[in-house]
This record gives C-alpha cells, sequence and structure tokens, in this order.
C-alpha cells in the first residue's frame, strides 16, 4: 500500500482508500453498491452520536452543491488519499479505490475536524488566533461551547459560515491532479464495487 498523489490524468481517476466494515464489503461485492444510511452513524457514535449528526447533515447539505447527491444516499462515505490516515479496528477491511475525479469531494481532514468539533476554520492559523481572542472577550474558552448556549447566535452564524472554507482545496484537487495535503479526505456518495482495486484484511 502507498499513496498515489497524482491522479491518472488521462482517464481524470484517482486513487483512495476507505476502512468498511466485514459487513459493508460483503455488501458490496454482492449488490455491486452501497450507500450510507444515518443510523450506520448512531450505531457507530452512540451517546455522541447526536454532534457527529449534526456535522454530517450540515455536509450533506453543502456537498452536494458540489457533487449532487443520489437519493440512496444519507452521508458520505469517507476516504482519503494516504492509508496512513485510515482507522482500523477488528472487523474492518481496507479498500484501495480507483475512483473517477468527479466522483469526489476533497477537503483537508484537520479542516473536518474542526466541522466535526464545532470550531472555527479560518484562512489562516492568525485567523483562527484572532476569532479565538473574540471569543475570549465574551467569555467563551472553547468554540464548541457556542453551539450549547442561545446567546451567542451571531458568533455561531461566524462559525458555521466559516465552515464553507472546507471545500477550499476540491477545484484545486481536480484542476492539478494532486492531493496538495498528506491528510486530503475525500467524501464520495456511494461505493462501486467496479473502483474495487485491492482490499486487505
Amino acid at each position: 500500500m502507498g499513496t498515489e498523489k497524482r491522479m491518472d490524468s488521462r482517464h481524470n481517476q484517482i486513487t483512495l482508500y476507505t476502512t468498511q466494515t466485514d459487513e459493508v464489503v460483503q455488501h458490496l461485492l454482492e449488490q455491486g453498491y452501497h450507500y450510507v444510511k444515518l443510523e450506520y452513524i448512531t450505531r457507530k457514535y452512540a451517546e455522541v452520536s447526536g454532534v457527529f449528526l449534526q456535522a454530517y447533515s450540515w455536509y450533506t447539505e453543502n456537498a452536494q452543491r458540489i457533487l449532487p447527491k443520489p437519493k440512496q444516499a444519507e452521508s458520505a462515505v469517507w476516504s482519503f488519499c494516504d492509508v496512513k490516515y485510515l482507522e482500523r479496528h477488528p472487523g474492518c477491511q481496507i479498500l484501495k479505490l480507483c475512483i473517477p475525479l468527479e466522483s469526489a469531494v476533497f477537503f483537508r481532514m484537520s479542516d473536518w475536524n474542526k466541522v466535526l468539533n464545532l470550531r472555527y476554520i479560518g484562512e489562516s492559523a492568525e485567523e483562527e488566533v484572532k476569532f479565538a481572542e473574540k471569543l475570549a472577550r465574551y467569555g467563551i474558552g472553547y468554540e464548541g461551547d457556542v453551539h450549547t448556549t442561545p446567546f451567542y447566535p451571531h458568533l455561531k452564524k461566524e462559525i458555521r459560515n466559516s465552515w464553507q472554507k472546507l471545500f477550499r482545496h476540491d477545484q484545486q484537487v481536480k484542476e492539478t491532479g494532486s492531493s496538495l495535503y498528506s491528510d486530503m479526505q475525500a467524501g464520495l456518495w456511494y461505493l462501486d464495487r467496479q473502483w474495487i482495486q485491492q482490499i486487505y484484511s
């Protein structure tokens, strides 16, 4: 396994990796396609699923403006340009995929983690520091707390608006054929059996 950082420009394809449960892989091999259901997310994250569902709902609403979402997809399949970022658990398998470029939405894992933690995405580290200082003036030490109180709707809106920066690298990846950053992640609306190049236990 390795990292293919450039796509096959002749066929507009890129190599990505994803971790899926044995159950999902079996279903994919048998049926030819796999779509994510929200019940999978609820089951995976249990008591903290509410926070994740909020972030995933935002992603779904906004990513489909870049890449239209099939009706069967309730959320995205996460994949990575570099296999080292995959989570590995018992009962799961790693799929090496060759994906049509236009079938993915690209973003950095570091930016997505900010959305998951309900935090602000700045254009730079300096901008994020300035926003943290702004919150401190309101007596807020952690950005996620803005979402748990009704007292700061303007700050909540500012944070959510900043999440649009999640997609800032998508077009450049597609135009240059480079993953740009090692932590580049991609959201897929489904998995296609024909995309599978290799399966690792």
